[in-house]
């Protein structure tokens, strides 16, 4: 494959990946072709973050600068803790443009998180935000596979175009995301799914090749416009999909 399909190729993984962030699942994302800028439609009408490519990084972006945070450009914030409150350790660095996120802690399940509750429900999605944010810092999709219904092509999707950015030698920064549960929103369908009404704080993401921001996200609230599908069998949550909230 010439070098110049490769980089193609990369950079429509490198801007759906950044659509995915806060999209997985949806039916109404559309995924930006190379070049682009995207902004999705979110289910109040509104827009999610855009997600824009930044190009070859040339010294007219703002994202081109080696010192983000000298430039004055912003960059994802850093959570003091992760979604389920784990720590994180003194000697975890988080990605720069000149090198992945390092020391990067593994996630781990608490056993709330596998009750049949509303509060073990909300455990279970801050778990996924933890695994989720994992596979962006470290390129290992393995634990937010595991807890993903195969059904979410979408999900599949975007975790496959994780895979590929850090098999390129890419790597992303940020993508944390919380997702909180509407109080009092609890209750099983017929078919024994839940749908449970969200909102979501998500962070922002940027993706870095060859040492430059190629696409980013900025961060957003979306409050009141996506609901998350979830399904509780054998004595566990397993993450369906996400939708744009019914009106």
């Amino acid at each position: 494959m010439g070098d110049a399909l490769k980089r193609r190729k990369l950079a429509a993984s490198l801007a759906a990946l950044a659509l995915g962030l806060t999209l997985a699942g949806c039916g109404n994302s559309n995924d930006p072709e190379p070049g682009d800028t995207a902004t999705s439609t979110s289910a109040d009408g509104g827009s999610s973050p855009t997600v824009s490519e930044t190009g070859d990084g040339s010294s007219d972006s703002p994202s081109s600068s080696p010192d983000p945070s000298a430039s004055g450009d912003w960059w994802p914030e850093q959570p003091e803790t992760m979604a389920t409150g784990q720590e994180f350790p003194d000697n975890f660095e988080p990605a720069t443009l000149e090198h992945p996120a390092r020391n990067v802690p593994k996630p781990v399940m608490p056993e709330e998180a596998k009750q049949e509750t509303e509060a073990g429900a909300q455990a279970f999605l801050d778990y996924y935000s933890d695994v989720q944010w994992y596979s962006f810092q470290t390129g290992d999709t393995s634990l937010v596979r595991e807890i993903t219904s195969e059904s979410c092509e979408k999900c599949i999707t975007q975790y496959d175009e994780t895979d590929a950015i850090y098999n390129s030698g890419s790597w992303a920064s940020g993508g944390f995301e919380k997702t909180d549960i509407t109080p009092e929103s609890f209750a099983a369908s017929a078919t024994g799914i839940y749908t449970l009404p969200v909102n979501v704080n998500t962070r922002g993401v940027k993706v870095i090749e060859d040492n430059k921001v190629t696409v980013e996200q900025e961060a957003a609230e979306l409050p009141d416009s996506l609901s998350i599908n979830l399904d509780y069998s054998d004595g566990k949550w397993v993450y369906i999909t996400a939708s744009p909230r019914e009106t």
